[in-house]
């Protein structure tokens, strides 16, 4: 099963990399004051923007409010404080904007790295269908605007921002900008980035894109796989449940057919002329023999195993069926491959048979072959037993796993030694930072606040602890470095 509670020590084991000290209260001051910029973009009105940010009108140099499909909301803005062209994208906040999330087909998209000109390396991949259209629509509109604001501002850099879905495009947009020389010292802040991207191209930007994640945000690890094997692992435990109880009903059975056992010969003691139905019996043979029937051994049953079980269902490209027979209690249903075209074929049978009567090599087992019956033989007779011609191999396709782009650092909340510890978001908390390999986020680990967590408010809430806790301990380690 999917672990579930306060798995936030996952995320500070021994392949992780603690940050502390003043570099990293720097950093996470640095975030912070960009998060809550991006936050004044995407929730507040354009006017609350400019005057929260410091912007004047003729500092946008592109502003695009009105999201549509693959199309979300950002704008460009030159911010001469910090010598930034800033380029915030909105998340998923209207319908449409969800719906570019929910376009989650993998698509290929190739990273080139280019080196005075010429091309270095080429990171070949998949990306989110949904957020690289977008990501390409946005580069369309932006890069006449940078080219004209790089040639008026050469000192300047470029700055991509965004939470959540506009992380996700943020991040590819910027891999985007990177295959032009001008833009190579683009860079990206992407806060609850999605899994957006495979792993050769996610582990390409680690310079320049910086994912954050907070705490146990399910947001990072949740793609189209992930979630696959998180039903696996449900359909798995929901299974063995049904075995605990298939023992419950096997127990019950012997112990009634135990007592049935006990009672008859007491009444053919009884009575010698022969055995008779004990009127007053509670348990009659009939219900017996129901239990019995649906408490058979589970070697007979569905496996439990749901990788198996999956893997029985998808057909294999090496092997080949001509003709697959399925026994049930009223017919036996053929399935013939004649010439590519798959029909199906009705014969009457009788008796049920086991649910390994089914043979995708197209050959039935021993047993079976011994049971088949003459109009069964003759189709079999008539379209091959599967081994005499070759067919086309049926094509198969697996999803790709998607992870976070970049570097990423994540905020762990860690129980505190000490109950009375810490004055931040609660006194038994203890909040770090640290970097994390990206492994981490191909499985979704279930928690009470994975949603809540992923919102802008819970990351600043989160990450104005982090500094408290990372001043405390910068200056804890200055006195012990005087003393």
């Amino acid at each position: 099963m999917a672990p579930v509670g306060n798995l936030q020590h996952e995320y500070s084991g021994n392949d992780c990399l603690r940050l502390k000290g003043h570099e990293a209260h720097t950093e996470v001051a640095y975030l912070l004051e960009y998060l809550k910029i991006c936050m004044f973009y995407s929730k507040k009105m354009f006017s609350a923007f400019l005057k929260f940010g410091g912007y004047d009108q003729e500092d946008i140099l592109i502003h695009k409010a009105r999201a549509r499909l693959m199309q979300p909301s950002f704008t460009l803005v030159c911010d001469k404080k910090s010598k930034f062209f800033l380029l915030f994208i909105r998340g998923a906040i209207s319908t449409k904007e969800r719906l570019t999330a929910a376009t989650a087909a993998e698509v290929p998209f190739h990273h080139i790295v280019l080196n005075e000109g010429q091309i270095n390396n080429v990171t070949l991949g998949y990306a989110h269908c949904g957020m690289l259209a977008a990501a390409r629509w946005i580069a369309n509109l932006a890069i006449p605007h940078l080219h004209k604001a790089v040639r008026e501002f050469p000192d300047y850099h470029i700055k991509i921002i965004g939470h959540s879905m506009g992380a996700g495009i943020g991040a590819i947009l910027t891999y985007i900008l990177h295959e032009h020389h001008e833009f190579s010292s683009c860079t990206c802040l992407a806060f609850a980035p999605p899994a957006c991207m495979t792993w050769e191209l996610a582990e390409s930007g680690k310079e320049f894109v910086t994912s954050l994640v907070n705490r146990n945000d399910v947001v990072p690890a949740f793609s189209k796989v992930s979630v696959e094997n998180l039903r696996a692992e449900v359909m798995v435990s929901s299974k063995l449940d049904d075995a605990q109880d298939q023992a419950h009903l096997n127990l019950f059975a012997t112990i009634s057919k135990g007592v049935t056992f006990i009672k008859s010969h007491m009444l053919s003691i009884s009575h010698p002329m022969g055995k008779a139905e004990d009127p007053n019996s509670g348990i009659s043979e009939p219900l017996l023999k129901q239990v019995a029937e649906t408490t058979q051994p589970e070697g007979n049953g569905p496996n439990i195993d749901c990788e198996q079980h999956q893997a029985s269902l998808v057909p294999n490209p090496v092997q080949d069926f001509s003709a697959v027979s399925i026994a049930t209690s009223e017919e036996k249903i053929v399935l013939v491959n004649n010439d590519n075209v798959i029909s199906v074929k009705s014969v009457a049978g009788s008796g049920f048979a086991p649910q390994g009567d089914v043979n995708i090599n197209g050959a039935l087992d021993t047993e079976e072959s011994s049971m088949t019956t003459k109009e069964e033989q003759d189709l079999l007779k008539q379209n091959g037993n599967g081994k005499d011609k070759q067919k086309e191999p049926l094509p198969t396709c697996s999803p790709r796993q998607f992870f976070p782009p970049g570097r990423i650092i994540h905020m762990v909340a860690l129980a505190s030694p000490d109950p009375n510890h810490g004055e931040g978001s609660s006194s038994n908390e203890i909040i770090s930072i640290y970097e994390t390999p990206r492994d981490l986020y191909g499985k979704i680990r279930l928690a009470p606040n994975m949603i809540k967590e992923h919102y802008m408010p819970s990351y600043i809430s989160t990450m104005e602890s982090l500094l408290e806790q990372l001043q405390k301990d910068d200056t804890v380690d200055t006195i012990t470095n005087d003393l």
